[in-house]
């Protein structure tokens, strides 16, 4: 007898890819649609589950709160380069709360202990106490990733991954013999303007460069065998907001010069942009970020629109602006023109009366982006109260840098000559030297201004000005507060810009020689510039 037959029952149908694969249908990028049934295996999705993130993904899932503004998306680059090994030096000057310790010391130096976990990182900073902080950060954001760390050495300042790698930290002139790093961060090794500003601070701490931390780095090469030599990833980051010219950076930067440099990439970063004429020379062997802002703009107005920072301008002053905010320090004492010889107004109790008034200009070649500016400055040698001796006093009214071209130029010096004399102030000559736009604006304006004279351009820029100091050092000459522009510009002579300085120094030299030698004021005086 036969068995029954069983029933027929049909094998549950395969759960369908998403979506379906058809023979030929390119499904997640699985040529055959099968869903690797037959063990084909996406390139793409293994490369896609090991890759390592990005210093940008790594911060967004690190801290989500996180502001991409402009200003760190072109450092963020930077640092990507660094942990790829595709750079090596960086020096990144910027204004103070900017959150330059956030990105750099904690969030990549996180990020680089996760793409090298076999590798040591330090960082240092002005005191041990900071460092420790940084560190502890970056541990906090490297962890968060899901990352881990070796459970014999957690701790805040010194901690390691299972690979062995990780970071170490310590102030500034502290302790990193016995231990070598791959990455190196510098940031803000000075704890304030005083330190800065220490001849003994600054030697020490370039002493501790060249003595411990320069030394505890890797090699940049290793030997890859059979003599040949394989780059190694050995980084170094300084970072730091400026307070002196002979600061760190100052000094690294100087050392380029000498016989061993260390062709350093610097990404500067003014709180508000200057013109390409305006930024500081850098020694050939520097690289530098290109500024992608145009001129009078913020570096992040998200944080510090341009009111506020003028507001902060206003509040600290052209030297402390100028160092801190724009990262062009100035000798803390000046140059040629020492700081404490510029003086205020000189005090008189009658009405002020200038015998003669002077408005010199040093004009520019076009008004072009990268040309320098047009100065004008207006001076006179102030007239004694009655009965009182008459002295060698100059006063500086005001002083304008413009860039402008020859029509821009004849228009400023028409309007300005017609201002000044409604308000009492008409000059008694109008000095233009005579180089670059100065002999067209004479011929042009010859008979609409009076007093228009060509000045001659003896000997350079430092000559005139070395002629002019011992006037300032006497305390022969004083500043109206609308001069501001030309006392913050004197101290940093010749370095930065120097076209009102020029201007000074020609009608300084003017009225000390022309009147000040018993000359007397003519209708139609004669320039006579000697250099002393």
């Amino acid at each position: 007898m036969l068995a029954p037959a069983r029933p027929l029952v049909l094998a549950p149908p395969l759960a369908p890819c998403a979506p379906a694969g058809v023979l030929g249908s390119p499904v997640h990028g699985d040529p055959w649609g099968d869903c690797g049934v037959l063990g084909f295996r996406d390139p793409s999705l293994d490369a896609g589950s090991t890759a390592p993130l990005s210093l940008r993904q790594f911060i967004a899932e690190a801290m989500p709160q996180y502001g991409f503004h402009r200003w760190a998306l072109v450092l963020i680059a930077l640092l990507q380069q660094i942990a790829d090994g595709e750079l090596s030096r960086l020096i990144v000057t910027c204004p103070p709360r900017l959150g330059k310790s956030l990105l750099i010391s904690k969030l990549f130096l996180a990020y680089w202990v996760y793409r090298h976990p076999q590798l040591f990182a330090a960082v240092a900073s002005y005191s041990g106490e900071l460092a420790y902080a940084h560190s502890r950060e970056a541990r906090h954001f490297y962890r968060g990733n899901g990352n881990p760390l070796s459970k014999d050495s957690a701790a805040v300042g010194n901690w390691l991954t299972p690979l062995r790698g990780g970071c170490i930290a310590a102030g500034v002139d502290g302790p990193f013999n016995g231990k070598g790093y791959s990455l190196g961060i510098i940031d803000d090794p000075y704890k304030g303007p005083h330190d800065a500003g220490s001849p003994r601070v600054r030697a020490r701490i370039v002493e501790w460069l060249k003595s411990v931390w320069f030394l505890r780095a890797e090699p940049s090469f290793i030997d890859a065998g059979e003599g040949a030599l394989q780059r190694n990833l050995s980084a170094q980051v300084i970072v730091l907001t400026r307070w002196d010219e002979e600061d760190m950076v100052g000094w690294l930067l100087q050392q380029e010069l000498g016989e061993a440099p260390q062709h350093w990439h610097v990404l500067d970063l003014p709180a508000i942009a200057e013109y390409p004429a305006d930024r500081p020379s850098y020694p050939p062997t520097v690289t530098v970020e290109p500024d992608w802002r145009i001129p009078g703009e913020p570096l992040c107005p998200e944080r510090f629109p341009l009111q506020e920072l003028l507001k902060i301008r206003a509040r600290t002053g052209a030297f402390w602006w100028s160092a801190l905010y724009q990262q062009r320090p100035a000798p803390a004492t000046g140059g040629i023109f020492q700081r404490a010889w510029l003086r205020g107004c000189f005090q008189r109790k009658q009405k002020r009366r200038y015998t003669p008034l002077v408005l010199a200009c040093d004009l520019t070649f076009k008004d072009e982006e990268d040309s320098c500016y047009c100065g004008f400055v207006l001076m006179g040698l102030l007239a004694p109260d009655p009965g009182q001796v008459q002295k060698l006093e100059i006063e500086v009214l005001w002083a304008v840098r413009k860039r402008l071209g020859l029509p821009g130029t004849i228009h400023f010096l028409l309007a300005a000559s017609a201002a000044l004399q409604q308000q009492g102030l008409r000059p008694n000559a109008v000095l233009v030297e005579d180089a670059a736009n100065g002999p067209a604006v004479i011929q042009t304006l010859r008979r609409k201004i009076r007093g228009l004279l060509p000045v001659p351009a003896r000997g350079s820029k430092e000559l005139r000005a070395h002629a002019v100091a011992p006037l300032l050092e006497a305390g022969q000459m004083a500043f109206h507060p609308r001069a501001e522009p030309l006392v913050e510009e004197l101290p940093r002579f010749p370095k930065g810009t120097k076209d009102l300085t020029d201007a000074f120094c020609h009608g300084a030299l003017w009225l000390e020689e022309r009147y000040w030698k018993g000359l007397g004021v003519k209708d139609a005086p004669v320039p006579l510039l000697l250099s002393r």
